[in-house]
């Protein structure tokens, strides 16, 4: 990092912050040229949850190398000034890197569907078998994972 005062330490505070993200910005390798989506997820026990349908690019890329890695902001604010140079942006942001690996059994598709849901606060378990059998739910074994966050001047708290 190249401002390392702006690295949030604290990787439980890290993962805390992690936990009450809704969305990430997932980036893929196909083979050719990097593929970034956003995605809905969960975040549990160092890994990241997410699901999508069984064909389609993402699910290429993955199956393909598995190498994963995402950031999601946790915040953000435009800060004005008079004049372009005066401009900047506060905000906390997390980004990590790891491996994807599609689920294949039914109940490990399904408590991590549980993740994702109780992370959104929504309702969890009770999936019926063809829902978990025509749904990919992906798990990325977090290898990394930093919390950056930008204070506009050094008075700013820091996280």
């Amino acid at each position: 990092m190249r401002h390392p005062q702006r690295e949030i330490k604290d990787t439980a505070k890290v993962r805390e912050l992690l936990k009450g993200c809704a969305t990430l910005q997932l980036g893929l390798w196909d083979g050719d040229r990097p593929y970034v989506v956003t995605v809905d997820f969960g975040y549990a026990d160092n890994a990241v949850f997410f699901h999508g349908a069984l064909a389609g690019r993402k699910m290429d890329c993955i199956r393909a190398n598995g190498l994963a890695a995402f950031t999601t902001v946790v915040e953000s604010e435009l800060i004005r000034a008079e004049d372009g140079c005066g401009y900047t942006t506060h905000y906390t942001s997390i980004s990590g890197f790891g491996r994807a690996v599609v689920l294949e059994d039914p109940q490990a598709k399904a408590a991590a569907l549980d993740v994702i849901l109780a992370q959104h606060q929504g309702p969890t378990g009770g999936y019926p078998e063809e829902v978990l059998r025509k749904t990919a739910v992906v798990r990325i074994d977090v290898e990394e994972l930093v919390g950056k966050v930008n204070p506009a001047y050094p008075g700013d708290p820091q996280i």
